[in-house]
């Protein structure tokens, strides 16, 4: 097979595998793990959230995944994890996205 064509199957290769690694992971984890790492987000961006549930609402048209979360406190959350090399998140509370229109606890296209 010559350089090119080896060359066009690797990149091919390489750009269908990429994928949010950062919300990969966290799928792979359990129920408890994940709402543990979700509250630790917040936490560590200076919230204070013992958790009480967590729920995963999709990934957008750029691989950013959405999950929310549910404090004791009666706060919730969504928190986006970037499709990049660091996992950027964003936090958002609820209410705001509430009054944008948009709805927590509900998986994307239902």
């Amino acid at each position: 097979m010559s350089k090119s064509i080896m060359m066009f199957f690797l990149l091919v290769f390489t750009a269908c595998n990429y994928a949010n690694i950062a919300n990969d992971i966290l799928l792979s984890r359990t129920s408890a793990q994940k709402t543990q790492i979700l509250s630790g987000i917040i936490n560590a961006a200076g919230g204070a959230c013992a958790p009480i549930e967590s729920f995963y609402q999709g990934v957008d048209r750029n691989d950013a995944a959405y999950w929310n979360i549910l404090c004791a406190n009666g706060q919730s959350y969504v928190i986006q994890i970037a499709n990049d090399a660091e996992g950027t998140t964003t936090i958002i509370q609820c209410s705001a996205m509430k009054s944008l229109g948009a709805q927590c606890f509900k998986r994307f296209g239902y």
